[in-house]
């Protein structure tokens, strides 16, 4: 059983890895056995990736047509940063008031590659340090529920992230990510809560600009 839920989740992360990156395209339908070959698990672990995928709004099982990888609504994308707004202050809070010292030192060590990262305009390194990021506060925070409702919300903005990244200002967006990062170092709830919403502020920013909304 251990193994069969490792499998799972391997599939998982490598379904998420390649629905993110765009390798598997928005709206295009795919057969179970064409999946099966570009992500390397056998049908049991795929399934269950996918059936966990699709709860999320990621894809649709289709019977007896394929799997189809869900299309990206700009304007959807402004509900999910609504429901982000709350959530990710809270986890912020959260984890500024339970991080460790070694949590602690890793977000600032964070932050300083994320700066590396833009300065060489490494967009991969950006976005694996964006998802690092995330998994470090949510451990950090130790607040499981709120976990599991914002995990889904990230993967979908990170998808949107990489269709839109030319509306991004990389250099502005990394900035308030190391903020974040140092006021949860620093043990400052009220900052890390302020510097959450700022984050927040710059995603709505960067996704009216795809909207073209002025």
């Amino acid at each position: 059983m251990v193994e069969k839920l490792t499998l799972a989740q391997k599939a998982f992360e490598k379904l998420e890895e390649m629905i993110v990156n765009l390798h598997l395209k928005p709206g295009q339908v795919y057969s179970e056995k064409e999946l099966t070959q570009l992500l390397g698990f056998g049908r049991t672990p795929l399934r269950e990736a996918l059936q966990k995928m699709a709860n999320i709004d990621l894809l649709e099982i289709i019977p007896r047509r394929g799997i189809k990888i869900s299309e990206i609504f700009l304007y959807r994308q402004l509900a999910i940063l609504e429901t982000r707004r709350p959530l990710d202050e809270l986890i912020a809070k959260c984890a500024t008031r339970r991080s460790t010292d070694e949590q602690k030192q890793k977000l600032i060590e964070m932050a300083e590659e994320m700066e590396k990262a833009v300065k060489e305009s490494h967009v991969q390194e950006y976005l694996r340090l964006d998802h690092a990021f995330d998994e470090l506060l949510d451990q950090a925070s130790r607040n499981k529920f709120t976990i599991r409702a914002l995990d889904p919300l990230h993967i979908h903005c990170r998808r949107f992230w990489v269709a839109y990244q030319r509306y991004d200002n990389m250099d502005q967006a990394a900035i308030l990510h190391e903020k974040l990062m140092r006021a949860v170092a620093t043990g400052n709830e009220e900052i890390s809560a302020k510097a959450a919403n700022g984050l927040v502020d710059y995603f709505v920013e960067f996704t009216r600009k795809a909207l073209d909304i002025n």
